[in-house]
């Protein structure tokens, strides 16, 4: 549905504010979809990044996902990062290889407040 119009690239390439007004729609219609469909559109967004996007962009979106998603109740926060760290382990090792190294970079470069959030509920 909503993976074959977005280009998470070209998202990650714009101004903050711009990106995460897109960002959070997205995780708006994520968090509205039923759990295969959402795990498609996610494997979608994250083959293309871990693929295609430079180092920067790459940072740029997981940024603005973390710090929208730390602005969740608790029980949405687990919801998300349980389907993304699912749909993150279905992709080729040199993907979630750098999937992981770009997550771990951006985590501990948010401020402590929001790293709190999303790292009580990766359990």
């Amino acid at each position: 549905m909503m993976s074959q119009q977005l280009d998470p690239i070209q998202i990650a390439r714009l101004q903050y504010t711009s990106r995460a007004s897109v960002i959070n729609q997205l995780l708006q219609q994520l968090l509205a979809l039923d759990p295969a469909t959402a795990e498609n559109a996610l494997k979608s967004i994250l083959t293309a990044l871990t693929s295609k996007a430079t180092d920067e962009e790459y940072k740029n979106w997981c940024e603005v996902t973390m710090r929208l998603l730390s602005m969740y109740d608790d029980s949405v926060v687990r919801n998300v990062l349980a389907l993304r760290m699912k749909v993150a382990s279905t992709l080729p090792k040199n993907l979630a290889e750098r999937d992981q190294k770009i997550v771990m970079e951006v985590l501990n470069s948010l401020d402590e407040s929001v790293k709190e959030k999303i790292l009580k509920n990766l359990k």
